[in-house]
């Protein structure tokens, strides 16, 4: 199976129905959490609770194929989406062999397989590895097909896809509307770059799958540290502006690593935090 950028995904169609429908009543993007910011919250009925009670939209979960199952049906129960699943496969390795098994429970489903890429033998960002890229790329679009889920690179500092860039490069050479990028705030403010936040943003706004927030506190230099919405000296409402202003209407997640302070709290302070962002 061959997807090219033209070619029609019918179970995805959804997905681009409810975009245009966002755009042109202005209404805000879906909005959901990181399962890092569930910490302590342990069962995936106790998550889906807290999420729905909050207003969340869905969630991001690290892949964990035992306990997936049994998440989608909390979420389907509580009327959320699994927006993400995060992953960490390295360039030099096969495919593992369960991919098949989870993926197929995904079927149907807007979930962004989002694939954040480690190396052994390449520097982050190099594009010498790109034909392995390729290879274990397509392995997960083909698995995917073309009724859902989809493939992301997630930009992560210190791994190899650690810029937009990465993924934008990867994608254009993959040429599969199954592949595409997310956009990462706080890796992009801990990753050096070199042009402005728009510019990044509108080449990769034709394959941007996902986009992610959250407070930056600290020095505009360095690794600020990711707090909770409300809590941030980096400008929010200008990132937003900049993220309408290149046309993106999918989802938005919250990103939660090494917050403190209880989920329900913290969670409940971005959510109100965003409600008047946007």
């Amino acid at each position: 199976m061959k997807l090219s950028v033209a070619a029609g995904m019918a179970g995805l169609a959804t997905i681009g129905q409810a975009a245009e429908a966002r755009a042109a009543d202005k209404a805000p993007w879906p909005f959901y959490a990181f399962e890092n910011g569930l910490t302590g919250v342990a069962s995936p009925e106790d998550q889906c609770k807290l999420l729905q009670e909050l207003g969340f939209d869905g969630v991001e979960i690290h892949l964990n194929p035992a306990k997936l199952p049994k998440m989608l049906d909390q979420l389907d129960k509580h009327r959320l989406k699994l927006f993400g699943i995060y992953t960490t496969p390295w360039l030099e390795d096969p495919l593992p062999s369960d991919w098949g098994d989870w993926i197929k429970l995904l079927k149907g489903r807007e979930t962004r397989i989002e694939m954040a890429i480690s190396s052994r033998t390449r520097k982050p960002s190099d594009a010498a590895g790109d034909s392995m890229a390729e290879s274990l790329l397509k392995k997960v679009s083909d698995l995917c097909d073309d009724t859902g889920p989809i493939a992301s690179v997630y930009p992560h500092a210190d791994m190899w896809t650690e810029r937009v860039d990465d993924g934008v490069r990867l994608a254009k050479r993959l040429q599969r509307k199954n592949v595409g990028t997310n956009f990462n705030l706080v890796h992009w403010q801990w990753v050096p770059q070199s042009r402005p936040l728009k510019t990044a943003l509108q080449e990769a706004i034709p394959h941007l799958f996902l986009v992610t927030i959250n407070g930056l506190k600290g020095p505009s230099t360095g690794r600020q540290q990711i707090r909770p919405l409300d809590d941030s000296d980096y400008d929010l409402r200008e990132f937003l502006g900049v993220v309408r202003d290149v046309g993106y209407v999918g989802p938005v997640g919250l990103q939660c690593w090494s917050i403190a302070e209880p989920p329900a709290i913290h969670l409940k302070r971005s959510i109100e935090s965003w409600k008047r962002l946007h």
